[in-house]
């Protein structure tokens, strides 16, 4: 879920699990209702604290909290993150036995809400999840994750979760099965105009985890400006992000004066 910012390699890495991975994106957004364990979540994200993180999915585990459509997406949303943290981390074991986790809670809200954009650009993700622990299931995975994003994005084209994904199909796919990233940050754009505009960004991990997203992009494409105005933005929302202030940002600064 959340980046390891002591080496460039190993954010991208991360980052990755927001689609097949990610990172993340996993997704607390307008779909979901407030709970009281956002703001633990949140706390775990910019502090970088992944035991927070785990111990607010075994909270809800145990007490059976998820029964609700809203309930069900947001125990699927923290799966999602630190899902995507331990593909980034190669803690794969652990991470192959909470996919089927996430995966039934998504069958549940199909179930329950067939139409519903968010889980199935959900369950294009958690598809996308075995694909990063096994690259040869992409082969027979890889389409239907495609199809289950493209569908979401059908059902409603402002849809968070499902513009995220869209954005890291098409950043982290390889040019010749149709990868652009000039494409994936108009999308990633997309979704913070939308959050901004919905005024859904406050204590939202996925809000700055989006922009960094973005600043990463920025970079790898050689637009250093662009990434150091959204890393200080991001800074600006969250000053206590010192993952971003103490490591990504610092790296940008050295690489423009090189």
């Amino acid at each position: 879920m959340i980046p390891d910012t002591h080496d460039r390699e190993r954010s991208n890495s991360t980052l990755y699990y927001f689609m097949t991975t990610l990172v993340l994106l996993s997704i607390a957004t307008s779909a979901y209702s407030e709970s009281s364990y956002k703001k633990n979540i949140y706390s775990a994200f910019i502090t970088h604290d992944m035991t927070k993180w785990e111990n607010v999915i075994r909270t809800i585990e145990s007490s059976n909290a998820a029964n609700t459509v809203d309930q069900k997406l947001e125990l699927i949303n923290y799966y999602y993150g630190y899902i995507g943290w331990l593909i980034g981390q190669k803690q794969f074991k652990k991470a192959e036995k909470l996919i089927p986790k996430g995966q039934k809670l998504i069958h549940q809200v199909l179930e329950m809400s067939p139409k519903n954009a968010t889980a199935y650009s959900f369950k294009g993700s958690f598809l996308g999840f075995e694909i990063g622990i096994d690259k040869y299931k992409a082969i027979f995975l890889g389409a239907e994750s495609r199809n289950c994003i493209n569908k979401a994005l059908k059902l409603d084209p402002q849809n968070m979760q499902a513009l995220i994904d869209k954005g890291n199909l098409l950043y982290y796919a390889p040019s010749v099965f149709g990868g652009d990233k000039q494409e994936a940050l108009g999308y990633f754009l997309k979704g913070i105009k939308l959050m901004e505009r919905n005024k859904d960004i406050n204590q939202s991990w996925v809000y700055l985890n989006l922009l960094t997203m973005i600043a990463c992009v920025y970079e790898d494409t050689h637009k250093l400006e662009e990434a150091k105005l959204t890393y200080e933005k991001i800074m600006h929302n969250e000053p206590d992000i010192n993952w971003v202030k103490n490591d990504l940002y610092p790296n940008l600064l050295a690489k423009i004066k090189a």
